[in-house]
């Protein structure tokens, strides 16, 4: 009988605060750690990094988003838009494209960009804080193919990453 109560809490718990679509110019900044996986063309080993993350939502559930992270390798870039879908009373998917520039230091000291997406998940711990993890997969593609070019015509790399988000403005609610 106890079980059966603490298990009722829980899930009283998880429906107190149930998801809704944010106002259109809420604003959420975030901090993560990325783990890249470099495109075997590249010859880079495994990098983890750090970064930050910037969103405004232009529309109830879709958000235009820059982040930026750095290693001692690598400076991806992403700018895109990203979709949020609820999957539960507390967690969203989210669902992004858009753009990705990359630079290289050590000996490439290059860079190039292409496309990135974005497969993600989020955990809300209050109204304004959230969890966040995520899958981006890039693809570069590159028509120099001159000897000095250190890349191939198309190179791809993946990254996952786990942060946390914090909204500063338009919070819960829905569009009036």
């Amino acid at each position: 009988m106890m079980t059966r109560g603490i298990r009722l809490a829980a899930v009283a718990s998880l429906a107190a605060l149930p998801l809704v679509a944010q106002r259109v110019g809420t604003v959420e900044i975030g901090a993560f750690v990325r783990y890249t996986d470099f495109d075997n063309s590249l010859g880079f080993g495994n990098a983890i990094g750090v970064g930050g993350r910037g969103a405004v939502y232009v529309r109830p559930n879709l958000a235009l988003e820059l982040d930026v992270s750095r290693s001692s390798k690598y400076t991806p870039v992403h700018a895109r838009l990203v979709g949020a879908f609820a999957t539960g009373t507390r967690t969203e998917l989210l669902l992004g494209g858009g753009y990705v520039r990359n630079s290289y230091g050590g000996a490439l000291g290059q860079s190039d960009g292409g496309f990135s997406a974005l497969l993600g998940v989020r955990y809300r711990m209050t109204e304004r804080v959230w969890l966040r993890a995520g899958f981006d997969a890039d693809a570069m593609f590159s028509t120099d193919n001159s000897r000095t070019n250190p890349f191939p015509f198309y190179s791809g790399n993946w990254d996952l990453q786990l942060g946390a988000t914090l909204r500063l403005k338009g919070g819960g609610g829905t569009q009036p």
